[in-house]
């Protein structure tokens, strides 16, 4: 499903409303916690979890720790 939103004021902050139906298909409702993931000029929204945080916890540690070698190693 592909939906064109525009980017709202709100407040001191840029919101984008979801439609309904972009709700129900993602499984979200309002009030859910979300995490947003931006890379390569995408922002990708997830309905937050506790696994899916302590996952994404752990990738951001190593990832911290060990940029170097994960550096060197893509060359």
């Amino acid at each position: 499903m592909t939906v064109s939103v525009k980017l709202t004021k709100q407040g001191n902050s840029t919101g984008v409303r979801l439609p309904k139906d972009v709700l129900e298909a993602a499984g979200l409702q309002r009030g859910d916690e979300v995490t947003l993931d931006v890379a390569n000029g995408r922002v990708t929204l997830t309905k937050a979890g506790a696994p899916y945080n302590a996952a994404m916890s752990a990738y951001e540690e190593c990832r911290a720790r060990y940029a170097k070698t994960l550096h060197d190693l893509s060359k």
